[in-house]
């Protein structure tokens, strides 16, 4: 081999090894921009509003205010228009109106508890508040024990997915 065909060699491999790693970096490249489409999900609504009872008998509830004693018992459920299909849990908050008005005056939360894991399905109509057991009108909670001085109260139930 002479003088000029060595550097000329070495110049041939150097650019062969170039275009070999050039050219897997743009193979590689181009599989990493595949892109696949996966089915339509839909999200379902979930519509409810939080009910009011005297008792814990099933057909008294309402979606009004009341007017109970100090420390009389009341109870409180979500009740469900669109349940979809999913575990969630309840975060029940009982709040005292702190002024007149909830929306400029800042409530004050007299007591809050997350109920147990529920099992929604679309039969699933109703949330009860329950602390312990299971989502059943026997376990509902009592917020008669918590409201015992004068004032205007109410509950929030944030629905939240487990």
């Amino acid at each position: 081999m002479n003088a000029t065909q060595k550097p000329q060699r070495a110049f041939l491999t150097v650019t062969m090894i170039t275009v070999i790693a050039v050219t897997t970096v743009f193979m590689v490249y181009a599989a990493l921009l595949a892109s696949y489409t996966g089915l339509d999900v839909t999200i379902q609504p979930l519509g409810g509003q939080v009910q009011y009872s005297l008792t814990k008998n099933p057909g008294s509830w309402a979606y009004a205010t009341l007017s109970q004693g100090e420390g009389a018992e009341w109870y409180a459920r979500v009740y469900l228009t669109t349940p979809p299909t999913q575990n969630v849990t309840v975060t029940w908050t009982l709040q005292k109106q702190n002024g007149t008005d909830w929306t400029t005056n800042t409530p004050i939360t007299v007591y809050t508890f997350t109920s147990p894991t529920i099992s929604l399905t679309p039969s699933t109509k109703e949330i009860y508040a329950f602390e312990t057991g299971s989502n059943t009108i026997d376990n509902n909670y009592d917020w008669g024990q918590k409201t015992t001085s004068q004032g205007v109260y109410r509950i929030i139930a944030d629905v939240n997915t487990v």
